[in-house]
C-alpha cells in the first residue's frame, strides 16, 4: 500500500521546483517550459545549487541577465 499512496502523490514538475528556488521566474514562455521539463533531476539540481551560490538574481533587470536559467 505505502508505494500506491507514494505514487498518488504528485512531484513537484521542474518548474515548480525552479520558481520555488528562485532560478526562473514567470517571464518564461511555455516553450521554455517545455525545455526545462525536458531536464533530469541532476540537471536541475545544479540549477538550483548555482543560484544559492550566486545569491538572489537583481531585480528588474532581467534584460541584462544573461540568457541561462541563473
Amino acid at each position: 500500500m505505502a508505494s500506491k499512496n507514494a505514487k498518488s502523490k504528485s512531484k513537484a514538475s521542474n518548474v515548480e521546483r525552479l520558481e520555488s528556488a528562485g532560478v526562473i521566474t514567470e517571464q518564461f514562455t511555455e516553450g521554455d517550459k517545455k525545455t526545462v521539463e525536458k531536464l533530469t533531476e541532476a540537471e536541475v539540481a545544479a540549477l538550483i545549487k548555482m543560484r544559492k551560490k550566486r545569491g538572489p538574481a537583481p531585480e528588474g533587470k532581467h534584460h541584462l541577465r544573461p540568457n541561462i536559467f541563473v
